[in-house]
Order: structure tokens, then C-alpha cells, then sequence
């Protein structure tokens, strides 16, 4: 005698088990609390070593340090740009990062908040939500039971929040700050101590805040700068967003500090009145380094391109005006050392 159930019980007996797993699914913890923290731990298992997660008050941050590849370590180049996303950095800065590094300047990329938030996908109505439920077919909810058990896939994620996550609720100019510390704590740890900052001119005012603060006038060697940079580049590559005659006097407070000021864009008018007024306001300031340079009849940057005219120019501003001395020391902190 056979113990067999009607057809109609063991359809719900399959329905219910479906449901069952589907349940267990759901309730277990996403792998990754967002979709930005997903990209940036699949770039930072592709990165390799160069990829690095810093810890700041408001979560991990991704940065990219790519050590020297030269007998020589001059310093090393820290590079801030307004693209959260790694993936969307310009080629140029892209070029710089990844070729500095072969003629002894050590690179430290780090992504910073945009201006402006990324406009939220609009959410479907609810007429075309009741529209697409009509049309779900029966075992919809099974395969996805199998879909999030399929995606669920092991992969190296830091265990905080992360960036993304905070830059939505803590205002902008306070990440940048946060991120900054961090970086130059990195930095100190590495022992690198010969820094030259690169910041695009989105933002400038809100990385410079408290680096500039740290700066003291050097009476002994005016050559030499007494705080945690020792030279600028400013690469003004949001047009729509050009800085202001007082931004600029908070930028060029120090005349101390030397500073390389790059323009990408062919010179339209917006563009030369911009050019114009960032030298009349380091002239009026009396920086004793101030150089200006328009990239616009240049030949295209690529990344993979090791002898660039910007990789040249930035090589030859930085070895000028902020080459260090390797020093030895006993420690493996002391190994990266340099002194301007």
C-alpha cells in the first residue's frame, strides 16, 4: 500500500517549501550594504596591493597608493579629484597616478564627494507596480530564491560602513576634511613625509582648509615649506565651477608655497577671464612660485601614456620646487622618508 498524497496537496507542499527557502533568503544579511560599497570591493580586489581602505569617523574609505619604482623616492603625489567613483576618474589624472611612480614619485589617489548629489532614479508609480504584480508569473518567487542564492558570492568588503553610505547624510565639505586626516595619517605611518597636493578646482577650498592652516612661514630657508605639503597643482578641470577671487586669496595665502596652475579647455572667453584673474590674485598676493600652463594644443592624455606633456610638466614642477632626500633610518617606517 502506497502512502502517495492527490496531486493538489503536493502542489502546495512544492509551493510551500519555495516559500520556505525564499524566507530563509530574505532573512539572511546582504552581502554588501550598497551597491557603491560593491563596486569599490570588486575595484579593490582588482587593484590588488595599490588598493587601500582607510579608516575615517564616518566609515572606509577607498584610496589607491602606488609605491616608487625608481632606486630614488622623491616624495610622493597625492592626487584629490570630485568622482566618488573610482572608475570615473579622468584619464588624466589616471595617467599621472600611474606613471609618477616610475621616475620616483609615489602616488595616493583619493576620491572625494561630488558638488552635486547623483540624481535618484524616479520610483514606477503605483499603478505600474500593481501592472507589473499582474503579470508575475506563479514561480517567480522561487527563482528569485535561486538568483540571491546564485549572487551570493564570497568577496573581500570592509566590515564598516562605508564612504558612500555616509556622504549621503554628513554634509560634503565634513567628509572632505575626514578624508583628508586620514590620508596624511596613511602617509605619516608610510613615513612619507615630502608631499606635493594635487586637487582639482572643484575642491580645492574644502581640501586646503586645515592643510593650509598648518603651514608656517620658513625665516631660515624661504625654498623650503614648514608643513604637511610642500607644493601645489591645481587642475581646473570643472569649468562650471570656477573658483572665486576669495577662494583664491584663501589658496594663495601663503606666497611660500609653490604652486603649478593647469587649464585643460581651449581658451574661450569664461576660460581666459578664469586664467586672468588667478594670476592677477597670486601677483596682488606675492606668491614667489606661480606658475600657469594651458594644456588645451596638446596632444590627447591617455593613461597608459608614460611621456605625457602633463606627466613632464607636473615631474618637472614637483623636482624644482619639492625633490626630498631619501633618508635612512633603522626603522621599515624610515625606509619611504624624504626631507625637502
Amino acid at each position: 500500500m502506497t502512502n502517495a498524497q492527490p496531486p493538489e496537496i503536493e502542489a502546495q507542499s512544492s509551493t510551500a517549501s519555495a516559500s520556505a527557502q525564499s524566507s530563509a533568503a530574505s532573512s539572511e544579511a546582504p552581502l554588501y550594504e550598497s551597491r557603491a560599497l560593491r563596486d569599490k570591493s570588486l575595484i579593490a580586489k582588482a587593484a590588488g596591493e595599490q588598493a587601500q581602505w582607510l579608516d575615517t569617523e564616518y566609515g572606509k574609505l577607498l584610496v589607491f597608493y602606488r609605491p616608487t619604482e625608481a632606486k630614488r623616492t622623491r616624495g610622493v603625489l597625492v592626487l584629490f579629484h570630485a568622482a566618488e567613483d573610482p572608475q570615473r576618474w579622468p584619464p588624466i589624472l589616471e595617467n599621472l597616478r600611474a606613471n609618477l611612480p616610475r621616475y620616483g614619485w609615489e602616488t595616493l589617489a583619493v576620491t572625494l564627494p561630488g558638488q552635486y548629489p547623483a540624481s535618484v532614479p524616479q520610483r514606477p508609480s503605483s499603478s505600474s507596480i500593481s501592472s507589473t504584480a499582474a503579470t508575475v508569473p506563479p514561480n517567480a518567487e522561487a527563482v528569485s530564491a535561486e538568483a540571491t542564492s546564485a549572487s551570493s558570492v564570497t568577496t573581500s568588503e570592509p566590515s564598516t560602513q562605508s564612504s558612500s553610505t555616509a556622504s549621503s547624510i554628513v554634509p560634503r565639505d565634513t567628509l572632505i576634511q575626514a578624508y583628508v586626516a586620514a590620508t596624511f595619517e596613511f602617509l605619516q605611518k608610510k613615513g612619507q613625509f615630502n608631499a606635493v597636493l594635487l586637487v582639482d578646482n572643484s575642491s580645492a577650498n574644502p581640501v586646503l582648509t586645515q592643510l593650509l592652516s598648518q603651514i608656517k612661514e620658513n625665516t631660515r630657508d624661504p625654498a623650503t615649506i614648514d608643513g604637511p605639503i610642500q607644493a601645489l597643482v591645481i587642475t581646473n578641470l570643472q569649468s562650471q565651477e570656477p573658483l572665486t577671487t576669495s577662494e583664491l586669496a584663501a589658496i594663495f595665502s601663503n606666497k611660500q608655497l609653490p604652486v603649478l596652475d593647469v587649464f585643460f579647455n581651449p581658451d574661450d572667453l569664461e576660460q581666459i577671464k578664469a586664467r586672468d584673474l588667478h594670476k592677477a590674485t597670486a601677483m596682488r598676493l606675492k606668491l614667489n612660485s606661480y606658475l600657469q600652463a594651458s594644456l588645451d594644443n596638446q596632444p590627447k592624455i591617455v593613461e597608459t601614456d608614460p611621456r605625457s606633456f602633463l606627466a613632464a610638466r607636473v615631474r618637472g614642477f614637483m623636482q624644482r620646487h619639492a625633490s626630498g632626500t631619501e633618508v635612512k633610518g633603522s626603522g621599515e617606517a624610515n625606509d619611504n622618508t624624504v626631507s625637502p
